[in-house]
């Protein structure tokens, strides 16, 4: 029977001793490193997704501080600043629509109506104080078309219902999260 006390009353049992511990180091060496180093992988991908909306500090104290803001940049043509009154993640996007209004030189529409909203939106309950929702209905006496990105949208006379909907960051900002 093997008896671990033993081993080390002669000689021959200091190799074994060494090959233990040498098999230790050299499984320690190769587990620790990944562990870690998906550990750090992980925590630095979670912070390069936080950063945007860590850093962000466009938009205003309240919901519609920020959403004058976004009128106000529209209305100096400022459609860089304009995007930024939205959520990190839809900026590069809105970007892209308002440039796309401001060459199709429809952006004093977009700004007429988003004025015309602002005057008659109601507030909708919500339970949770990081969300805001504003709503308001419009009637369309005539059938209508829209051309939205290539695509021909048909509206049937009748009251729809708009929606503008805010969410309060980290940095307790208001951003605009649906026009």
């Amino acid at each position: 029977m093997f008896n671990w006390k033993n081993i080390f009353r002669s000689w021959r049992g200091v190799p074994v001793l060494i090959l233990a511990v040498l098999v230790g180091v050299w499984l320690v060496s190769q587990w620790t490193p990944l562990f870690n180093s998906e550990a750090r992988k992980i925590k630095k991908l979670a912070e390069e997704l936080e950063r945007p909306y860590r850093e962000d500090k466009y938009g205003g104290k309240t919901p519609e501080e920020t959403y004058d803001l976004f009128i106000s940049a529209l209305k100096a043509g400022n459609i860089e600043l304009a995007s930024k009154y939205f959520e990190p993640d839809a900026q590069d996007d809105w970007k892209e629509t308002l440039n796309k209004l401001k060459r199709d030189e429809e952006v004093l529409s977009l700004i007429r109506e988003l004025e015309y909203a602002r005057t008659v939106w109601k507030k909708v309950p919500k339970n949770n104080d990081s969300i805001a929702v504003f709503q308001y209905e419009t009637a369309l006496t005539d059938n209508s078309t829209l051309e939205y990105e290539g695509q021909k949208l048909d509206f049937p006379a009748g009251t729809y219902t708009n929606t503008t909907e805010f969410h309060k960051n980290t940095n307790n900002i208001w951003k605009l999260y649906v026009l």
